[in-house]
């Protein structure tokens, strides 16, 4: 398992990804590709179809390149990529 605070900043768009925790019980377990971040939502493709899944209230198991797995709060995703880069540079200063 590896520390996800870098994980915040970069791009998850081509990660496999996992709902591992969720308020609705139908989202656990759903895994799929990122094909979308938007600002409040991330987008699964299970090679099926596409699913939607909120960002707040919910934690995702992320499958890095490298191997590794990172479990990530989704509040801490919340926002664009863009919008994410922007906040963690004005906490560095």
């Amino acid at each position: 398992m590896q520390h996800t605070s870098h994980l915040v900043i970069k791009p998850l768009i081509g990660l496999l990804a996992t709902v591992k925790q969720a308020t609705n019980p139908m989202l656990r377990n759903i895994s799929g590709i990122i094909v979308d971040d938007t600002h409040n939502m991330i987008t699964l493709a299970d090679g099926l179809r596409h699913r939607q899944i909120p960002k707040t209230s919910t934690v995702f198991e992320l499958s890095l390149p490298s191997g590794e797995t990172a479990k990530i709060n989704g509040t801490a995703l919340l926002g664009t990529p863009a919008e994410r880069l922007r906040r963690a540079k004005k906490l560095r200063w």
